[in-house]
């Protein structure tokens, strides 16, 4: 019968089973990997527009967020419109090819959302899209 530790005729051990250790690691790995995207979309409630045909990004992307009353986030970090810009600058600089995805509320007027465009846009990206339900 197969013992949890290798050990020699005196009794040192030369060797521990890791075979536990890495099925756990495997399982929190898993867990982690679920819970993400839910932790990437709990930061503002936004109702975003449906469309008749969406298409996933190929790569990943910095994500805007911006709710109905106008709160701005990047990614998970609460920015007014010079922070984001400052933080785009920064990004396009290390990052010449960055897109950017902007998910902005249904119920934002127009020229909100392309006011938000123009600074993405000011601050030298290139590549934008648009996140829609579908």
């Amino acid at each position: 019968m197969a013992s949890a530790t290798d050990t020699d005729q005196d009794g040192t051990v030369t060797g521990i089973n890791v075979t536990p250790l890495v099925d756990i690691m495997l399982v929190l790995l898993i867990v982690f990997m679920v819970t993400a995207h839910f932790v990437q979309d709990s930061g503002l409630k936004i109702n975003l527009p449906k469309a008749a045909t969406t298409e996933a990004s190929p790569t990943a992307s910095l994500t805007v967020s911006m709710d109905n009353k106008g709160a701005l986030r990047l990614l998970d970090s609460e920015v007014d419109l010079n922070g984001l810009k400052a933080n785009l600058e920064r990004e396009a600089k290390l990052n010449p090819g960055v897109r950017v995805t902007v998910a902005a509320d249904q119920d934002l007027p127009y020229r909100t959302i392309v006011g938000l465009l123009d600074a993405i846009k000011q601050a030298g990206v290139t590549r934008v899209a648009l996140a829609a339900e579908k």
